[in-house]
């Protein structure tokens, strides 16, 4: 017992005293410069570390390199502002000088449908009575008729235009109006035509219209009742007017074929040259009638080159005029020659 309670005493002894030499020892270091360190009861110069071992701690944490600057991309320049769109002006026929359209003398500007401008055409032509004639020679029969109530278009016919055969929005089919189903469209065929479900109708491309087997034109019918053959072919209506093929003119109400040109396959072309043998083949030999046949409308003769012309009327001369008055004045006495009928029989008795 003797022996721990001495053990006792002296760590009791080391724990008072252990914080005065740690308050001495402090208050040595406190006395010494900052590069200076307390050693041995002196203070002495602090030993330099040695290379590439600091024990002193950075202040401020390393700064790691700066990244790689990313390239700058530089957006492209806008592109300059398109200057606004001109509204398209249509001079058809006559000048265009800036936004407006003039016409020839004799002609005048019909406003187009769309858009600025138009055509230029002449009221009333020679060639296009009741219709409006374009400077290329198409006449526009762009009018309308109220007959008994109701409206009808106009129709390009022997020079003038003339009422349609139907009313407004239908076209003649076997003999009767037909209303039409295309909304696409404000008009109709003309007379003598039907749509064509064979070829597509556009806007750009006009109204397909085939010849309709069931019509006859009136100085194509014959006497026992039947109809000569034509050789119609198909064509393309628009707003007014109708086109017709190349190598062929409007005869009565059909667009067809000119000499030498027939009809093959809805085509105006050229009749192949064969020889005498050949020609003598009835395989061979054309079914269409011959140009020159096909009767020219009312009023209108055909000329050397196969088309029809307004025939002109020619008045007798004075010198015609004298020889028939003296030949009715010598003749005025003289009884009128007796039929077989009248006559009497010899022999009679």
């Amino acid at each position: 017992m003797a022996r721990i309670s001495t053990l006792m005493t002296i760590w009791m002894f080391g724990v008072l005293l252990a914080p005065f030499d740690a308050q001495a020892q402090s208050a040595s270091e406190n006395r010494c410069f900052p590069w200076q360190e307390f050693r041995d009861g002196a203070c002495v110069a602090k030993a330099e570390p040695a290379p590439g071992q600091s024990r002193q701690l950075t202040t401020t944490p390393r700064e790691d390199p700066p990244p790689a600057a990313a390239p700058v991309i530089v957006p492209p320049a806008p592109a300059p502002l398109a200057a606004a769109t001109q509204p398209a002006i249509i001079c058809d026929g006559g000048v265009r000088t800036g936004d407006t359209c003039s016409c020839p003398d004799g002609f005048t500007l019909l406003p187009a449908v769309s858009g600025s401008g138009g055509s230029c055409v002449r009221r009333n032509a020679e060639n296009c009575r009741g219709g409006s004639l374009t400077a290329a020679g198409i006449c526009l029969c762009d009018g309308h008729v109220t007959m008994s109530g109701e409206t009808y278009a106009l129709e390009f016919l022997a020079g003038k235009c003339v009422p349609k055969r139907c009313p407004e929005s239908s076209y003649l089919k076997e003999g009767k109006c037909v209303a039409s189903n295309d909304t696409r469209f404000s008009f109709t065929c003309r007379t003598g035509y039907i749509p064509d479900d064979h070829i597509a109708s556009t806007e750009a491309a006009g109204l397909q219209c085939a010849p309709d087997p069931t019509f006859c034109p009136r100085d194509a019918k014959r006497t026992d009742g039947t109809c000569a053959k034509t050789s119609a072919i198909g064509i393309a209506c628009f707003e007014g007017y109708c086109t017709c093929g190349p190598n062929a003119d409007w005869v009565n109400y059909l667009c067809q074929c000119n000499a030498p040109y027939r009809n093959v396959g809805g085509s105006c072309v050229a009749e192949p040259s064969l020889s005498t043998s050949e020609k003598a083949r009835p395989e061979l030999q054309s079914a269409d009638p011959a140009p020159s046949h096909n009767p020219c409308p009312r009023g209108m003769v055909r000329t050397r080159s196969g088309k029809c012309a307004v025939a002109a009327t020619r008045l007798p001369s004075i010198g015609e005029l004298g020889h028939r008055y003296e030949r009715a004045y010598r003749y005025r006495d003289f009884p009128s020659q007796q039929g077989p009928a009248q006559q009497p029989d010899p022999m009679r008795r």
